[in-house]
């Protein structure tokens, strides 16, 4: 799938990329596009200036690609979606918090082959063959699938034992609420 660059990794990590690397883009295989959509040659931007943010960073489909070869869109008002990812290797740390929004799905040809296990023509042989094509094709799914995300930093395993994980994103609320002792 094409994978449009956020506004945060734009900032955060490309413009600053650019600067050291003026080829980053091209080797990459990351196009630039103005606002009314024609393509910018990357080396007349000047890199030095907040003035990149203003152009969309899409990456081709392909090898390398930060989706590698799936990306399952659902409603979302952050504008998150699952992928699969070209790093597997990141499936094997404890700690995966390396993302920035979206959600990595280890095993992702699996999951949609099951999500389109009603979509006429997208069997398992078609859809390895789309992603072999190395073509962004949009699917629609005649089934879509309910997703729901829950975010939880503690919970129970059984009677008298809780388990406890860092509250990474700091959701928890911990600043509202005022734990004090009677010294």
């Amino acid at each position: 799938p094409y994978w449009n660059a956020p506004v945060s990794i734009v900032r955060k990590d490309i413009i600053p990329l650019m600067r050291k690397d003026p080829n980053y883009l091209k080797d990459s295989k990351i196009r630039l596009f103005a606002p009314d959509g024609s393509e910018v040659d990357p080396l007349t931007v000047d890199w030095s200036t907040d003035d990149a943010e203003k152009y969309r960073f899409r990456q081709d489909p392909g090898a390398g690609n930060a989706m590698a070869s799936v990306k399952i869109n659902f409603p979302s008002p952050d504008g998150v979606y699952m992928h699969d990812t070209p790093q597997q290797s990141l499936f094997g740390k404890m700690m995966r918090f390396d993302s920035s929004g979206c959600v990595r799905v280890q095993n992702v040809r699996d999951l949609v082959t099951w999500i389109l296990r009603d979509t006429p023509g997208w069997s398992r042989q078609h859809f390895e063959a789309a992603i072999k094509s190395g073509e962004n094709i949009p699917v629609q799914v005649t089934n879509p699938v309910p997703v729901f995300f829950l975010y939880i930093s503690a919970w129970s395993t059984g009677p008298g034992v809780v388990q406890f994980r860092d509250d990474i994103y700091g959701l928890d609320g911990a600043n509202e609420l005022q734990i004090t002792s009677a010294l």
